[in-house]
């Protein structure tokens, strides 16, 4: 049998647990073991949740454990991720029952799709992305390592995305658009056109400027 650690015990990680429950309430091989958070009275207050089982810091990685990102900050998914597998740790891939994901998509390890999502044919989803509810990437779109796209986001047809995006709600691109490392669209926000790395972008159509330097 198999342990799930959840990694994050706020909205995100909460929010994550039922879609754990829904996704393997038939499977006996996994297990929901708990959260992990450095916020250790995180869960003070809310009741029907697994036990926070201690600090993602000091936690140490069990042969039977499997991962779930549940991590909201884009930067911060990238750190914690890295933390546990320099530890050994193993992720698992989480795909509601109620999202679609075409025949032909590609799902990268560690990966999130909540319920009402879409991918469509042949895009590709990179390592340690999270897609919320009603979130689509269309047709041949890659979406970089580490992106987040937020709820009722669309990424058009053969969208092209770096690393460490972050999509808030209500977000679109246009098709065949591309976005470098680090991009930012604000909510509500829209892009047709291609965007550089450590960019953001607000506003109908999108305005594009600077964030920070590249790190």
């Amino acid at each position: 049998m198999y342990d799930i650690v959840i990694l994050g015990a706020g909205g995100m990680g909460r929010e994550t647990y039922e879609v754990v429950q829904d996704t393997y309430k038939n499977n006996s091989e996994y297990r929901v073991k708990g959260f992990l958070s450095d916020i250790l009275d995180i869960l003070d207050g809310f009741e029907g949740y697994p036990p926070l089982l201690g600090t993602i810091k000091d936690y140490e990685v069990q042969p039977n454990d499997r991962f779930i990102l549940a991590i909201g900050d884009v930067a911060g998914r990238r750190r914690i991720a890295e933390s546990i597998l320099a530890r050994g740790g193993e992720f698992l891939t989480l795909i509601s029952n109620l999202a679609k994901v075409d025949r032909t998509a590609q799902i990268g390890r560690g990966v999130i799709v909540f319920p009402f999502s879409h991918i469509g044919a042949n895009a590709k989803i990179g390592d340690f992305c999270l897609m919320n509810l009603h979130a689509i990437v269309g047709h041949d779109s890659i979406l970089g390592n580490f992106s987040e796209v937020c709820s009722f986001c669309v990424l058009g047809g053969a969208t092209q995305t770096g690393e460490e995006c972050y999509f808030a709600m209500q977000t679109a691109t246009g098709p065949k658009v591309k976005l470098g490392n680090r991009v930012i669209l604000s909510l509500g926000s829209v892009t047709t056109e291609d965007v550089e790395d450590n960019s953001f972008v607000q506003g109908v159509p999108g305005k594009i400027s600077k964030r920070r330097s590249a790190q």
